[in-house]
Order: C-alpha cells, then structure tokens, then sequence
C-alpha cells in the first residue's frame, strides 16, 4: 500500500487535506474499514474502470469512476477490492459552499448522504485537468498540480454571509470539542460569537454545510472520542472515558454512539475499524 495526506498550502480555508491512496493487486483490505458520520465531503479521482462503494446498511452507494462523497449521516462501509488507485481532495465542512458559490449565483449544499459525479463539478475539474493528475510523479508536483489548477480557477475564500456565520460557528465548535468534548456549547452562545441571532445561524449553517448544527457537534464530539480511543494502548478505563466526553456512564456512551452509528458499536470499539478520513490515518 502507498498512502499519504498532506494540507494544500493556501487553501487551507477550503480544503482539509489532499490525499494519495494505491492497494496493488493481491494486497488484502482487513478490516474493512467504516467510515463515521462525517462532515466533510470528499472529492475522488480514479480510473474510469475502478469501482465503488459505501454501504450504510439500508443503501448501498455504488458506480465506478471519479465521484464525490457527500458529508454524511450514517455510518458508511467501504467495500473496496485491490487494486485500487485514488487522488482525494476532502473539503472543509464549509468547502462544497464555497466552491459552488465563486462559481455559481444563489449556492446551497443540500447533497448530503450522496455519492456520485454532480454536473456542477465537471467545469471545474474536467478531462484535462484529471488526466494531468496522473501524470504527476510525485507528491509534491501532484499538490502544485492542484493548486496551480485552483489558481487559474481564481478560487477565493468566500465573503458571503452565511459562509462567513458558518465558518465562526465551525472554528466556536472545534475549539470547543478539542478543549472540552464532556461540554456541549450552547446554540445561542454560539450564535453570540457568530454575532447573529439563533435562528440565522441555524439557517447559514443548513445553508452552507448541508447539515444542522447540533448534528454537526455531535458528528466533532465522535470524532474526537474515535481519536482517543485510538490513542488508548491500554484495556480502555470506561467509566472515566465516558465521563471525558460528558456522559453519567457507559451505558449512556453506548446509547449515544448507537444513535449516531444506528448499529450496536460495541464490535466497532473492540475491533477499532472506524476511520475519520476515506482511510483514517492508513493505518
């Protein structure tokens, strides 16, 4: 397996990380991973031929080629099958919004829990430029490819309002599940920092992200107890890690994560499969 990720210089307010992933013929994928409720959308290069697919336990999302991965709700099982070759750009929660809006008049990501290859994208990322993708040798002239593309596009970071509510709200919200995962910050303080009223924040936030904003602290709070748990190389303290992230006790942990993964997650802590990103840190 050949895998990295680094940060794309100057458009770290668009884009969380550009990604490399390649599986060889006869490599085996086990565990296959999960991949958690997830804000962040992730664009995909591929071969043409190369098949897909994320199940979530009722839909199976499956098609072959480049495509984009939406912010999803629900816990996704890739199903992937060696040999695999993948270019990712993951996108900021608040990245899809501005993309489409430094192209397009009247921007609104309401894609969520989708995968496929939208129409909107092909004008910005066509033929050309994916071929151009593949050529490149190494990581470092694949991320100038990129941001060279991104450049002649004249992407700028967004001013719109409901961008801009959207990305304080973001920046209040992991600051918060960082510092403090057991607190939940309150929508109105949250609204306070944003200096708007509760109810124009809800509705930038929809707006831009394509998800709620309590939807969005629970999807930061997962995340960071999936990262500590993986941290963890010792038998895991329950009681005290679930009132590290604010729960009375495991059993509330475990009604919570089963919410949010809709599956009983007992399997999924003891066999530590769910990733973060397309791939978690290849691991």
């Amino acid at each position: 397996m050949i895998a990295w990720k680094q940060h794309l210089a100057d458009y770290e307010w668009l884009i969380h990380q550009v990604w490399y992933l390649e599986v060889e013929h006869g490599e085996a994928i086990d565990p296959k991973p999960h991949l958690i409720p997830n804000p962040r959308a992730h664009l995909l290069f591929t071969p043409k031929h190369q098949a897909y697919s994320y199940d979530n336990g009722e839909t199976l999302l499956r098609g072959k080629g480049s495509h984009l991965l939406t912010a999803n709700e629900n816990l996704l099982l890739l199903e992937d099958e060696a040999p695999i070759k993948r270019i990712g750009i993951t996108f900021r929660p608040e990245g899809l919004y501005a993309l489409q809006s430094a192209r397009y008049d009247g921007a609104q990501v309401n894609a969520v829990n989708k995968c496929q290859w939208f129409d909107w994208l092909s004008p910005l990322f066509d033929e050309d430029f994916q071929q151009a993708l593949w050529q490149q040798g190494s990581p470092e002239a694949l991320l100038d490819s990129i941001k060279r593309h991104l450049d002649t596009l004249r992407i700028e970071s967004c001013r719109a309002k409901p961008f801009l509510v959207s990305q304080k709200a973001i920046a209040v919200m992991d600051a918060q599940a960082l510092s403090s995962p057991e607190l939940a910050i309150d929508i109105e303080q949250i609204a306070a920092q944003c200096a708007c009223s509760r109810r124009t924040l809800e509705r930038s936030f929809k707006q831009v992200v394509g998800l709620s904003v309590k939807q969005y602290q629970q999807m930061a709070r997962l995340e960071q107890m999936i990262l500590a748990l993986y941290e963890q190389q010792e038998a895991i303290d329950w009681v005290s890690f679930s009132q590290q992230f604010g729960f009375s006790d495991q059993s509330h942990l475990i009604r919570s994560l089963k919410q949010q993964l809709r599956k009983t997650p007992n399997k999924y802590l003891q066999k530590r499969d769910l990733t973060i990103d397309i791939y978690g840190d290849f691991e």
